[in-house]
């Protein structure tokens, strides 16, 4: 497990929150298209170091009628809950061999397994599991997880798709369906499910954030050549910036290159483009250090750079003139 925390570069006294911003941090530097070997060992330390997330966003299950069966079933969420997951998969073993017919030992024993490593072994249950329910979303996401951390990214891709027709729509889940579709170029898909994410009215929590950055980001790159999808990507994240505006501090970085990747890309009409503008006095606020005071300088004026080459009603010869007088 030390390994898993060294691939994120972080302590095993991190919070959850910190092993989701290291997630977050980690995947910009090696992304699915960049280095798809990296990216999969980030993917997997991420999977395997986050305790409760599954938990929270899978399916539920009734009380059991056999005290003894709902006995174990407490043991093994409690467990999972504490991040023992040799204790969760050996309780659930046990479990499913003593009470084969309730088909949530079979689900928890994956979601062990994957923790522990077995990575075979979770792959081999989820397809049963799946077999047993086509139409349940939550087995279908745990069967693409679980080729997912095997490297079976094929069958990945596929499982997840199943499972968002099915209607999986949790956000984390929904992020791993996108880099599937990046290693096939599915960049329409990308778009569409992301999009969806960005349009949601719903309160975003704290911890969720790092996940809704990380929306916006791959919006961002996979928009590179759908140009006609910035002016909603741009007026989308300018408002999610000023709805969570406490925030910003803590992702200063994570904004900096959101914003670098809308100018590389933009190519339109700067009304839309210049919304942007709107977030600088906030950003500029929210600098705690003199770097991070740089980094915003440096947008500011990659931000008017863009603004004019973008401007329809600026000639050649102007546009000439402003790139010679900034680059000097």
């Amino acid at each position: 497990m030390d390994t898993y925390y060294k691939i994120l570069g972080i302590t095993p006294e991190a919070s959850q929150t910190e092993i989701k911003k290291a997630y977050f941090k980690m995947i910009r530097q090696y992304s699915p298209e960049s280095d798809p070997e990296q990216f999969q060992k980030i993917r997997e330390a991420y999977e395997y170091l986050k305790k409760t997330d599954n938990i929270s966003t899978g399916p539920a299950f009734p009380m059991l009628s056999d005290p003894s069966a709902q006995y174990m079933a407490d043991q093994i969420t409690r467990s999972l809950q504490a991040g023992d997951s040799k204790t969760a998969r050996d309780t659930c073993e046990k479990a499913w061999k003593l009470f084969p017919d309730n088909i949530q030992f079979l689900y928890y024993l994956i979601l062990a397994q994957r923790e522990c490593g077995n990575t075979g072994k979770a792959v081999k249950n989820a397809e049963k599991l799946a077999e047993r329910e086509p139409e349940n979303k939550w087995f279908q996401k745990e069967l693409a997880i679980s080729y997912m951390a095997r490297g079976f990214t094929n069958k990945a891709y596929f499982a997840c798709e199943k499972a968002y027709n099915l209607g999986c729509r949790d956000i984390d889940f929904i992020l791993i369906y996108a880099s599937e579709c990046f290693d096939y170029g599915e960049y329409d898909t990308i778009l569409s499910i992301l999009l969806e994410v960005s349009r949601q009215d719903k309160k975003w929590s704290k911890e969720e954030l790092p996940e809704i950055f990380e929306t916006y980001l791959m919006l961002a790159k996979v928009s590179q050549d759908r140009t006609e999808y910035l002016p909603e990507i741009t007026e989308r994240l300018v408002l999610f910036l000023e709805q969570y505006r406490l925030y910003i501090p803590e992702y200063i970085m994570e904004i900096s290159i959101i914003f670098s990747n809308i100018y590389i890309n933009y190519i339109g009409n700067t009304k839309y483009f210049s919304k942007l503008g709107q977030v600088f006095p906030t950003l500029e606020k929210a600098c705690r250090t003199e770097e991070e005071k740089e980094i915003v300088r440096h947008l500011l004026w990659e931000y008017n750079f863009s603004l004019v080459t973008n401007d329809s009603r600026l000639g050649a010869t102007m546009k000439r003139a402003y790139d010679a007088f900034y680059g000097i």
